[in-house]
């Protein structure tokens, strides 16, 4: 039990600046703009003659 206490305050050091202001990774990520969503055209295809895979219930 002891052994594991040691860990998690070792844990708890390391990552104690990890996502805030001073994490310079994680700001330099933050930095950028998003990505543009995905465009995906046509992406119901083409229904059968009996409309199988729609959406309507």
């Amino acid at each position: 039990m002891a052994e594991s206490t040691e860990s998690l305050q070792k844990y708890e050091e390391l990552f104690a600046q990890r996502f805030s202001s001073e994490d310079e990774e994680y700001q330099q990520y933050v930095s950028h703009p998003a990505d543009p969503p995905p465009i995906v055209e046509d992406w119901r295809g083409r229904a059968g003659g009996n409309q199988r895979g729609r959406d309507n219930r």
